[in-house]
């Protein structure tokens, strides 16, 4: 019997693995499971840096097979350990997360907020930020505790995240020539990712899914955490 993949649990950007926590405690997978944490690095200088760094951890954990759960940033995390160790990868989940780089619009945006955490810290962006991650109408209640959570991040390890994704280029290629099934999860609130053109992520190829939770914005896992262990479960099994 061929041993299970590692399920890896990837953040994404101004959080930690620990907004995984709800979707864990639903007990999704029972085989071995890896919650990188890359909230606190200031060391990596890219996307393919952070792939490089998951595989190291990988590799310590003694996992040959990968299943990858992406959350936004993490998502392109995945993607980037995926053109890199593609023989590692047996599915990913791009979860509120995308294939394709940023526009020019785009990245001004994010040269803009890594100017704001430079000059202000890290309080004033997680405070603007974790309200836009979730639709319209969710607890607030639970929304200030993400933000009581988040505020403390090092604003130089923001900064460097989201640097990165801005610099991240597009990879799509991946998806059109995926060997291994990959299930993209929208919130169909999600006011992070243009949910329209990333339902078209679909068109590149047959092995490639898109399931939309209809009440979430960008953080499923937290606003719908049954829904969300629900499909991870489902395509994980």
């Amino acid at each position: 019997m061929p041993e299970q993949p590692t399920l890896v649990l990837i953040h994404g950007h101004g959080v930690d693995a620990s907004i995984w926590d709800g979707v864990c405690a639903v007990s999704l997978f029972d085989g071995p499971t890896l919650r990188p944490d890359f909230s606190k690095r200031t060391d990596l200088a890219n996307i393919d840096a952070y792939a490089h760094d998951l595989h190291r951890q990988l590799q310590t954990a003694n996992a040959r097979k990968v299943v990858l759960v992406g959350h936004s940033m993490g998502g392109y995390i995945a993607l980037a350990f995926a053109e890199q160790y593609p023989e590692m990868v047996s599915g990913l989940v791009l979860f509120h997360s995308t294939a394709y780089a940023d526009d020019d619009a785009k990245k001004e945006q994010r040269k803009q907020t890594i100017q704001a955490l430079q000059t202000e810290g890290a309080a004033p962006f997680i405070e603007k930020t974790i309200p836009k991650m979730v639709a319209p109408g969710f607890s607030p209640e639970i929304v200030q505790q993400l933000v009581d959570t988040y505020r403390t991040l090092p604003a130089n390890a923001l900064a460097a995240g989201m640097q990165a994704i801005a610099n991240r280029p597009d990879r799509t290629h991946l998806l059109r020539d995926a060997r291994f099934p990959v299930l993209v999860i929208l919130g169909k609130q999600d006011q992070l990712i243009a949910y329209d053109k990333t339902r078209t992520l679909a068109n590149f190829s047959t092995k490639v899914n898109v399931a939309t939770m209809e009440t979430a914005g960008h953080l499923g896992m937290i606003e719908q955490i049954d829904e969300a262990a629900r499909l991870l479960s489902g395509f994980v099994q």
